[in-house]
């Protein structure tokens, strides 16, 4: 369960930012710039909830490093696949190298 609550906080917390990159690209739009601004804050206010339950049950340091970790993978594949921004050989070997560092902090 400790783990669901952790995965569930990157995933709205990656939702929180694509969100507010569609608010960005809408400002033309005030209805959905605002829509999706507002949808943002709610996923905003999940992922808060989520990683606060979370770090009942699971060490700050731990949490924290995979929290940050796993959004900066997330949010580079969003870019890339939802919003077509440019992805470097360096960034995907930098994401190996957060992947790797995840599963070092993980291991019991």
């Amino acid at each position: 369960m400790k783990d669901i609550l952790l995965y569930g906080s990157i995933i709205f917390n990656v939702l929180t930012n694509i969100s507010f990159k569609y608010s960005a690209l809408n400002d033309a739009i005030p209805t959905k710039k605002w829509g999706y601004l507002a949808l943002g804050l709610v996923f905003g206010l999940i992922n808060s909830v989520l990683f606060t339950e979370a770090l009942k049950t699971i060490q700050m340091q731990v949490a924290s490093a995979i929290f940050f970790s796993l959004t900066i993978v997330g949010l580079s594949l969003s870019a890339y696949f939802i919003f077509g921004e440019a992805f470097t050989t360096r960034q995907v070997v930098g994401i190996a190298v957060i992947i790797g560092g995840v599963v070092l902090v993980s291991l019991k």
